[in-house]
């Protein structure tokens, strides 16, 4: 045969079904209410090993080859790149290939996938289809010799009607993929480019008659007191059957003969509504001769109202996350408890809402989060990014040309899912431009789909360049008809009240489909964001970008994980680790930014606490449902321990409400390091998490009495000074300190016969940049702060008496061929009881905008191994991203202090920091505390350097030494790797900076609190 389909956009399927409703028959309604597809007669799978041949071009092929690998479906073949089967590419923006659509290029990837399956006389007297729920990017199929079907639209379902190709006994499936196809100038995604059977392959075995398609629209009055469910079923002739409908708990409640093509209507009073706090499922069940069919119903409806968007006649948030089809080992591919596991986190963690970005997601996602509890808005396959780069960013989306296309995937889309809940919002594509296309689109979902809004953030960005830009040309093709909601990616918090929020020209509410970059160590920004969204009504929310890392993992069996990104396969043409840019690993883990959105977005929070009354103001941030399902658990820590611990398990709160409680504590006099700590757990299990499990916390400190001076020394010890050329020696007791005149350092510390330093302690501003510095890195290393290094120009020795000596170094800290960065103070006043006082004055260049970091460098000789601290956390806390970090006593391990990423850089600072001790097996310990003013400190076997050289986790090897950073500070987070620029407030711009801390070196025996007194 000809080949010839996937080279022009004028035929998109042959052989294949019309787009209806997803559902799988089964044979009774007790299996069809059960919904396991696996365990009805009617559904076969074919996942599993496949039989499989790669041709490096499309030119290479020959029907009469026999595949001679085999692979495993679904997959992406890019992942067993080994074998020599093409390689992963990860590009962002620009086409992999030459701009010249419809075509594509003739040197096409392509695999060859066959198996056979087994049929026994039974099924063969069923209607037959084979189902392929995606195939990036088209496929030729052939069924025992003889070509059946072509189709292509990479993320939506083909069905083929195959049974006149079929037989009892033996039969055999051929499935040519090729890698690209005129679509894929319609798929132009943020992702790894990857090809093949990506998701599952299946049988359905149907009744010589049967429905083809059904239609479930649950309706409410105004007053949300009636529901009806209306029903319409499709086929191919007029059939008779049964809908009946059943109440959450498996009760029936209506039931009515229905014919298809007719629309059935069954009622009921007070229906419980579907929400993502209370996703209450009805169930509508469908029986036609032999078979039963289960339809989800959500009782839920959608209205904006003078740009306040509501559900169930609430205002309402979506804390939402945008979400990838991405593995480690299979590409594309999202097995079932791959999803699950996915919806499960994001759920433990607040989050409300997955846009499908960029293309709609596997369909038993859907039956997931109708079931769970999560909005959706649900994404066309589409995006014309790379057309930008080309010239005109419209030239798809504003062609007549191109209609069909478009409007087949979005059919497409809207067909397979209208029946879930869950979907709030029809998207029509990602970054595609604006156009007529666009118009046609959106006219198709008002006529049938006037229950769901729609959504168009190309449209929205044309309208506010408009207004940014004063020229009102801009908008010229775009028709802002076509969406309900105003959306944006990556505003400045200024321009989301100058342009959306405060503008009363805005009719619609605003919605981020993108915002608060989670690359790497980030985002630090998600606080300032929400903040924003619940002031105003008419910001109904957003979606972080993004939930998950996309990375290859190259490990070998029993290695632990070796992620790869854009680049590390020989490609050309990447982005890097663009890709690498989730709220978890491409494991799953959660990174530290995760744990900061569920403290942001948790249902209650604590907004006061007055300390001499004992009153707590907690308020709920639930839109619709109350507190009942959790409970208060409150404590004390003072030093380390927890006093005592109690809980409010008959709490409740009202969604929005407020509401003062009485706690029951002790009269006492709290010093600074006591905290009152608030615990909000689950009452019962949840389809998430297990009863107990904490969905929220919040601290506010007891005392506020700041640090004493220690007390005077009693004169019994003394301190004295020796020096000998370069050297200058103070001995304290069994302490001695070393410093070099030449350097204006401490270069040695000696207690007891333990030597603590590898090099000398010096000033430092840089830190290994985090994902989220990419672009003030830049500037950073155009000012050589990647260099910088200090040279003194004067030292000094007083004894001040017999119990301190005061020693001053003024240094330069720059970098060769540079001018200074700064131009430091650095006094250290040693005293009789072994304690070294650091004081540290610094002006910084005016040229500098901010710095990376301001403080000290200790580099620990081998053993310094176990670390305790006083300060916030026990994950990392920064300026901007510091809520899921508490003040309190921690001990961990410098070994296990460290936040893996799959791109090395800055982690796990702890600002509000008041002291920190390292020590070693024998129990001395190397302490560092506040002179007043908390600090922030890190700790582990990698140096700032270290760090900034590598560019995969795998490569690091950690030192024996460890390197204790004491900083003034430590510039916030952000999200600039895409969004706006770090706010001022989290920036290193003083120009001039005063700092001091104490050092000691102890043995086990000393309180780490003993420089405070009581």
């Amino acid at each position: 045969m000809d080949y010839v389909y996937h080279k022009t956009n004028r035929v998109l399927h042959v052989g294949c079904e019309p787009p209806r409703s997803y559902y799988i028959p089964f044979e009774n309604e007790n299996e069809a209410m059960a919904g396991e597809r696996g365990r009805s007669p009617r559904f076969k799978s074919l996942n599993g090993t496949w039989q499989f041949r790669y041709y490096l071009s499309f030119a290479d092929f020959s029907e009469d080859d026999l595949p001679d690998d085999a692979i495993s479906v679904p997959m992406s073949w890019q992942m067993l790149y080994r074998r020599g089967y093409d390689i992963p590419q990860y590009t962002n923006l620009d086409y992999p290939f030459p701009f010249d659509p419809p075509r594509v290029p003739e040197e096409n990837p392509c695999g060859m996938y066959a198996r056979t399956f087994l049929l026994s006389e039974k099924q063969c007297e069923k209607e037959i289809y084979l189902n392929f729920d995606g195939v990036d990017s088209c496929f030729y199929l052939f069924v025992n010799g003889a070509f059946a079907a072509y189709s292509q639209v990479s993320h939506t379902n083909s069905e083929i009607r195959i049974t006149p190709l079929v037989k009892a006994g033996e039969n055999r499936l051929k499935v040519l993929v090729l890698k690209w196809c005129d679509g894929s100038y319609l798929e132009d995604q943020d992702k790894f480019r990857l090809s093949g059977i990506f998701r599952s392959v299946y049988l359905l075995f149907r009744d010589r008659e049967h429905v083809r398609d059904i239609q479930c629209v649950p309706e409410l009055n105004d007053s949300l007191s009636e529901g009806t469910v209306r029903v319409r079923c499709l086929a191919d002739a007029v059939l008779h059957g049964v809908c009946k409908l059943y109440s959450p708990a498996g009760r029936l409640l209506r039931e009515c003969r229905v014919k298809t093509g007719d629309w059935v209507s069954l009622s009921l009073s007070s229906p419980k509504l579907w929400n993502a706090e209370s996703p209450t499922l009805y169930r509508a069940v469908l029986l036609f001769g032999d078979e039963a069919i289960c339809i989800p119903v959500g009782f839920r409806r959608l209205e904006i109202k003078n740009a306040v968007a509501y559900l169930n006649g609430r205002p309402f948030k979506m804390r939402g996350v945008n979400r990838h089809d991405t593995h480690p080992l299979l590409g594309a591919a999202t097995p079932f408890e791959h999803m699950r596991e996915d919806l499960i986190i994001l759920k433990r963690h607040n989050i409300n809402t997955v846009r499908t970005s960029h293309y709609p997601n596997d369909p038993e996602f859907y039956e997931l989060c109708d079931r769970m509890g999560v909005y959706v808005c649900d994404e066309t396959d589409l995006e014309t990014h790379g057309a930008k780069r080309c010239g005109n960013w419209d030239y798809f989306t504003d062609s007549s040309e191109w209609t069909e296309s478009y409007m087949d995937r979005l059919v497409r889309m809207y067909e397979r899912d209208k029946n879930h809940p869950c979907v709030l919002m029809w998207s029509l594509g990602n970054e595609n431009g604006v156009g007529k296309n666009q118009t046609a689109m959106a006219s198709f979902l008002r006529e049938r789909d006037p229950t769901r809004w729609i959504h168009c953030a190309d449209v929205s960005r044309r309208l506010t360049d408009s207004y940014e830009k004063n020229d009102p040309s801009i908008v010229e093709r775009a028709d802002l008809s076509v969406t309900d909601v105003e959306s944006r990616m990556y505003p400045s918090l200024e321009a989301c009240v100058a342009f959306h929020l405060n503008n009363p020209s805005r009719k619609i509410p605003l919605f981020l489909c993108e915002y608060s970059h989670a690359m790497g160590n980030g985002p630090g920004d998600l606080a300032d964001y929400w903040a924003l969204i619940e002031r105003y009504e008419n910001f109904l929310g957003g979606c972080v970008w993004e939930y998950c890392d996309h990375a290859v993992d190259v490990s070998e069996k029993n290695e632990a994980p070796r992620y790869l990104y854009g680049g590390d396969f020989g490609e050309n043409q990447h982005d890097g680790n663009f890709c690498v840019d989730g709220l978890a690993a491409p494991d799953r883990t959660p990174h530290s930014g995760m744990s900061e959105y569920k403290e942001i977005l948790k249902p209650i929070y604590a907004e006061k606490f007055d300390v001499r009354q004992k009153k707590l103001t907690l308020a709920s941030r639930r839109d619709f449902c109350p507190t009942e399902d959790l409970y208060v658990s409150y404590s004390v820590t003072r030093r380390g321990k927890t006093l005592f611990r109690k809980e409010i398990r008959d709490f409740r709160l009202e969604a929005r409400e407020k509401k003062e409680l009485l706690l029951d504590l002790p009269d006492e006099e709290w010093d600074f390091f006591s905290h009152l700590n608030l615990s909000y757990r689950q009452k019962a299990d949840t389809l998430w998490a297990k009863a107990g499990y904490e969905v929220g916390s919040d601290q506010f400190p007891l005392g506020t009495e700041a640090p004493r001076a220690p007390e005077k020394q009693d004169g019994s010890n003394a301190v004295s000074v020796s020096t000998e050329n370069d050297r200058i020696w103070i001995c304290a007791g069994n302490v001695t300190w070393e410093f070099r005149k030449s350097s204006g350092l401490l270069c040695r510390i000696c207690s007891c016969n333990t030597e603590w330093l590898t090099s000398p302690a010096e000033p430092v501003i840089w830190r290994a940049p985090t994902d989220n510095d990419r672009k003030i890195r830049l500037e950073w290393e155009r000012l050589f702060l990647d260099r910088v290094h200090s040279q003194c120009r004067s030292f000094s020795v007083e004894m001040v008496n017999r119990e301190r000596v005061c020693l001053s170094a003024d240094l330069l800290l720059g970098a060769n061929g540079a001018l200074p960065a700064a131009n430091i103070r650095l006094t250290y006043e040693a005293f009789a009881d072994g304690t070294l006082t650091f004081r540290i004055r610094a002006d910084i260049r005016n040229d500098i905008p901010m710095l990376p970091r301001f403080g000290m460098v200790f580099r620990l000789r081998p053993g310094a191994e176990y670390l305790r601290y006083f300060g916030n956390g026990p994950c990392n806390s920064y300026a901007d991203k510091c809520h899921a970090a508490h003040a309190g006593e921690y001990q961990t391990t410098v070994t296990d202090h460290f936040e893996h990423y799959v791109r090395p850089q800055e982690n796990m600072a702890h600002n509000g920091t008041r002291w920190v001790a390292v020590s070693n097996r024998a129990g001395r310990r190397f302490y560092v505390s506040d002179c007043g003013s908390a600090f922030s400190f890190n700790c582990s076997h990698f140096s700032a350097e270290q760090l900034t050289a590598a560019k995969h986790d795998f490569e690091l090897v950690p030192s024996d030494d460890t390197y204790l950073y004491v900083d003034y500070a430590n510039s916030g987070i952000g999200s600039n790797s895409c969004g706006p620029a770090l706010l001022p407030q989290y920036r290193i711009e003083e120009k001039q900076i005063e700092f001091a801390f104490r050092l000691c070196v102890t043995d086990h025996r000393e309180d780490p609190y003993f420089l405070y007194s009581r």
